[in-house]
């Protein structure tokens, strides 16, 4: 696991790591361990859903996925590290590139959509559309609608996971990934009015306190996985969980006093 955190701090946004607790010792207690370890305070997703499994008896074990969530390599990831590494420059240097295949001319359109500017990606599909040019008309054609279909696609999906954000009490995380997708989709009405519709909603009076608890949450989160749990911080966290019991950072708050809990241990 210390090897896959430093790839996380080292790849940054072109890689997410995910721990999977496959050993049924339940989620606050391998997240004391990870707090314990000094494993927690970066990028890192941890999980208890066991989504599928990577083949091997043996612990660790990994899978790598691609951009699109194909398994990619999977095994020991202590036998397998080095291939591991270097399967992880390929796909991100492939992830800067168009998709195999994709002409020239439309190229440009899913740099943008990578880059999350979706209005400028429709606006650039449009135009290949309305002059498609006399040469593979119909594979520029095919790649310019395709590239339409894939920019609704992904805000869509920016979208839910904005919605997972807030729904599991990471409001502030949500408000960050909502700014952003507002620059993405400036002058396309359409996406802007999804977008929002989705800000209105983050910024009503519905989630006022879920914003104020979860500024004082990240404080003490940040000093959970930098000191541990001491009874000082656990106090602080049962008080917060007490105060927003009727909301998801509340609860979030309550599940982190077992995780200081256990460090300790």
């Amino acid at each position: 696991m210390p090897a896959a955190v430093k790839l996380q701090e080292e790849y940054g946004d072109d890689l997410q790591v995910i721990f999977v607790e496959s050993q049924s010792s339940g989620y606050e207690r391998s997240l004391g361990m990870a707090v314990k370890s000094g494993w927690l305070g970066n990028e890192a997703i941890w999980t208890n859903q066991y989504l599928f499994s990577t083949g091997g008896g043996g612990l660790p074990s990994f899978a790598l996925l691609d951009a699109e969530g194909k398994v990619v390599l999977k095994g020991s990831s202590s036998s397998l590290h080095g291939a591991m590494v270097d399967e992880i420059e390929r796909l991100i240097k492939a992830n800067a590139e168009a998709p195999e295949g994709i002409p020239s001319k439309v190229a440009k359109v899913y740099g943008e959509i990578k880059k999350g500017n979706y209005a400028k990606a429709k606006v650039g599909a449009g135009k290949v559309l309305a002059k498609p040019g006399s040469k593979d008309t119909e594979a520029i054609v095919a790649a310019a609608e395709a590239a339409l279909v894939k920019i609704d696609t992904n805000l869509t999906a920016d979208l839910s996971r904005a919605n997972w954000l807030l729904d599991n009490g990471y409001p502030l995380r949500a408000k960050e990934l909502v700014d952003r997708m507002g620059k993405g989709v400036k002058g396309d009405p359409d996406m802007s009015d999804r977008v929002l519709e989705f800000k209105n909603k983050l910024e009503g009076e519905e989630f006022k306190s879920d914003f104020s608890a979860a500024k004082d949450l990240a404080k003490l989160e940040a000093a959970l996985f930098e000191d541990g749990g001491s009874p000082k911080l656990v106090k602080k966290l049962n008080a917060l969980a007490q105060d927003h019991s009727g909301n998801a950072v509340g609860k979030r708050a309550k599940g982190l006093v077992d995780v200081a809990k256990y460090s300790q241990m």
